[in-house]
């Protein structure tokens, strides 16, 4: 019976606490009513106990956003990274308002009662202007702030990019003071995470938020973005220095973090049909969309980022070299799977199907050309989980909702082999494109072939 035993928490743990109980407790705005706002840029009704608004600061009255500015500071310092010795020296009780641009957006999942249930925002330093992502006196993103520019050498395809079209995705935050298992608090990420991945892709936005810079916990960042199959450039993450009075210092000091890096290029069909996929998974009640959701992460994307060129594989073994080395996710899998077919790859099939042809649900199905459907037990309404196309791979996981169909839905060239083999090509691949601390924070070593 140890663990029921009381254990009194460390003081400063608790004085961090009680502050920031202390501080939300006094919010009493009702988000709700900027759902109904004239500046919204989107407002999606509520499901299933969560609704989602995104609007610019300039379209929110200044009680919204006084009480945003004290529910980030609330949230932050029950998530430890500000320090609240610091916060009472300065005499903090919300975030200041300078902290937020007239142009930055807010994207807030909301539920029935108007109170904040996770929040992001995207954001521009002032006075960019006309300027490239190159300039040297360009001013900087946060990310920059603390990261430097050094890691943006190991980037392609980004220097001539307009700033205006660059945005720092930043202050994700949850509402910590809700537990595990309240729905809604579970639903509201993916429910703000398809709010905002609708919104840059509508046709009126032009390319507006084109490059996505940030620089959460790289394993968070891409296990989010990868879910959406949206590829991201990263780094491996390290503990940038803060000076000590810097309010955000425990940050930096306590949780490692890096920069990433994203850009709608990467995004095609096979991530369209992965967002109608989420969406009609949340459209199911609590129980039967935590099935859904869950089993979705079976269907995983293996594209990578066209900002980071990969280097050069020091262990290839079996593997053809273009199957590690190409930056084109399908050039990659047409390699390995030309390799397969020739009988060089232990354990690797290559297989073609014809439309309503069954795969195996047991084993790893890696789509290089063509469509599959998922299929989970059977629900009373649709037993439809998603689409597995290009790039796109089935990877059971016996701990998930089994998938209990894998159909052909065209002519289909797919890959087939065992969970191990897969993850360790994936291994192999991957770490053609990661880059070390080094080359956050300064200059990398370059392997060349010869």
């Amino acid at each position: 019976m140890l663990h029921q035993i009381w254990r009194p928490r460390p003081a400063r743990h608790n004085q961090q606490e009680a502050l920031a109980h202390d501080i939300l407790n006094t919010i009493a705005y009702d988000f709700g009513r900027l759902s109904k706002g004239s500046r919204a840029l989107t407002a999606q009704p509520e499901r299933h106990g969560v609704r989602v608004v995104v609007l610019p600061t300039d379209g929110m009255p200044e009680p919204a956003i006084d009480a945003l500015l004290a529910w980030r500071l609330g949230q932050y310092l029950l998530a430890g990274f500000y320090d609240a010795e610091r916060l009472n020296q300065l005499q903090w009780r919300r975030e200041p308002r300078e902290l937020v641009g007239p142009h930055d957006l807010h994207a807030l999942a909301i539920d029935r009662h108007g109170s904040l249930l996770c929040y992001l925002t995207v954001k521009q330093p002032t006075d960019l202007q006309s300027r490239t992502w190159n300039d040297a006196d360009r001013p900087l993103y946060p990310v920059e702030d603390v990261h430097g520019r050094a890691w943006q050498r190991q980037l392609v395809g980004l220097n001539q990019i307009s700033t205006a079209q660059i945005w720092e995705w930043a202050r994700f935050c949850k509402d910590q003071r809700r537990g595990r298992h309240d729905a809604s608090a579970r639903r509201a990420p993916l429910e703000l995470g398809l709010a905002l991945v609708h919104l840059i892709q509508r046709p009126s936005a032009a390319g507006r938020w084109r490059i996505a810079v940030g620089d959460f916990d790289p394993s968070v960042a891409l296990r989010v973005l990868r879910f959406f199959f949206v590829p991201a450039a990263t780094f491996a993450a390290h503990h940038p220095r803060l000076p000590q009075c810097h309010p955000l210092a425990p940050r930096y000091a306590n949780y490692a973090t890096a920069p990433f890096v994203a850009t709608t290029d990467d995004i095609d069909e096979a991530s369209y049909l992965r967002w109608m996929d989420i969406d009609l998974a949340l459209a199911f009640s609590n129980r039967e969309a935590h099935r859904h959701l869950h089993a979705l992460h079976q269907l995983v994307s293996v594209k990578e980022s066209r900002l980071m060129q990969p280097g050069v594989a020091v262990d290839p073994g079996a593997y053809p070299l273009a199957a590690l080395e190409s930056a084109s996710s399908h050039a990659a899998s047409s390699a390995l799977w030309a390799a397969a077919a020739d009988g060089r790859l232990p354990n690797w099939e290559a297989t073609f199907l014809g439309p309503g042809e069954l795969a195996q649900t047991n084993r790893v199905v890696w789509v290089v050309d063509g469509y599959l459907q998922a299929f989970i037990g059977r629900h009373e309404l649709n037993g439809h989980l998603g689409g597995v196309g290009p790039d796109v791979a089935y990877v059971p996981r016996p701990e998930l909702p089994p998938v209990i169909a894998l159909r052909a839905a065209t002519p289909a060239r797919v890959l087939v082999t065992d969970r191990l083999a897969f993850e360790e090509f994936q291994a192999c691949r991957q770490s053609c494109f990661e880059r070390s601390i080094c080359s956050v924070d300064g200059d990398a070593t370059v392997v060349e072939r010869r």
